[in-house]
């Protein structure tokens, strides 16, 4: 059994790595045709736009690796239906549940390369890419460490904790420093958000240093003009499906503790604790296509297959989503049901089968 295992691993891999590689090859292509059209802004030539997309790539390969483990998966098993070798297999007395449990070790592991590269190898990179992409262009963004980043605009010193949608910032920190580096002012605000080309301070706790005295404020709120815009901070927005799971908990637990909407980030929290749950019900849901009536279909019908597929899943996983945070209803209904639902049905047709 060892070696059947191995065989399928290896059968599911190479096609699953195969496809992966022409979706990531066919997404690059595209994303090149839009970033010429950046190139020129600024420093940012050809060879910066070239090593922006491969930043990314990364974070693409984790984002299309569902897909392509789906289309890998009917490719690879559909192979061995046209060969002949599952109607073999079967004939020894190997059943469609061992068959299929075969192919969802062989995802598993694929699965589990793919989370850590999501997890750590792909965060950071698309981040230092898009910087290094604003830099380029010629956009004021300064250098980002830790959590949250640092800016400067002319004497100020600017630190901000979290970008989060919507153009607002969360806890900023903003230092005056003199030509002769000496501290003038220190100023602390709870929140801001852009209005009317001005940024307005919210919850403002300003110290003004004399030679000899602080003088403090409290003000509720504070308008200030600043070079850094909204599309410079949109480099730094965090979107939360491109966030790792440890960032997505910092953020949920930030937000929760200052009673802000954290849905949005619970959701995409539990989608990625939940990966490995969906990428194995796509290749359930593949299977009854291997083994059914279908199984001396050609190449082109199980890729349409296989596509057809992966979109019905991002489109339920999609309205579902919007649906969970539209209504209230706790962020793991939205993230685990399409899943749920595509193993139900999977496993129904399979028994269909026996």
């Amino acid at each position: 059994m060892k070696l059947l295992d191995h065989y399928i691993f290896r059968t599911v891999a190479i096609t699953t790595l195969v496809t992966l590689l022409a979706l990531l090859l066919l997404e690059f292509f595209l994303s090149l045709l839009a970033e010429l059209e950046d190139v020129g802004t600024g420093g940012y030539g050809f060879v910066a736009a070239l090593r922006y997309l491969v930043l990314v790539q990364p974070q693409r390969l984790y984002e299309l690796f569902p897909m392509a483990l789906l289309v890998g998966g009917l490719l690879g098993m559909g192979a061995l239906a046209s060969g002949s070798e599952l109607i073999v297999m079967r004939a020894a007395g190997l059943s469609l549940t061992r068959l299929t449990r075969s192919v969802l070790q062989a995802g598993l592991l694929l699965s589990l390369a793919v989370l850590l590269v999501g997890e750590f190898a792909a965060p950071p990179l698309e981040q230092f890419a898009r910087e290094q992409r604003a830099i380029d262009k010629g956009e004021n963004l300064a250098i980002r460490g830790g959590r949250g980043f640092w800016a400067r605009d002319g004497d100020y010193f600017i630190h901000v904790q979290g970008v989060l949608p919507g153009v607002r910032l969360a806890d900023i920190n903003i230092f005056k420093v003199s030509a002769e580096a000496r501290l003038e002012t220190a100023t602390h605000a709870q929140g801001a958000r852009y209005q009317s080309g001005h940024w307005v301070l919210e919850g403002v706790s300003r110290s003004v240093f004399d030679d000899d005295k602080v003088l403090s404020e409290q003000l509720p709120s504070l308008t200030v003009l600043s070079a850094i815009s909204p599309q410079i901070l949109e480099v730094l927005a965090a979107n939360p499906n491109q966030l790792s799971i440890r960032d997505l908990l910092v953020y949920v637990d930030y937000l929760e503790r200052n009673g802000l909407d954290a849905q949005g980030y619970r959701l995409a929290l539990w989608r990625k604790l939940l990966a490995p749950l969906a990428y194995m019900a796509m290749l359930v849901i593949a299977m009854p296509f291997v083994f059914g009536p279908q199984r001396s279909a050609g190449v082109g019908q199980r890729l349409l297959v296989g596509l057809l597929l992966g979109l019905v899943f991002f489109l339920i996983n999609y309205l579902l989503g919007n649906v969970v945070l539209l209504y209230g209803y706790p962020p793991l209904v939205g993230a685990a049901l399409p899943s749920l639902l595509f193993l139900g049905a999977g496993f129904y047709a399979l028994h269909r089968l026996r």
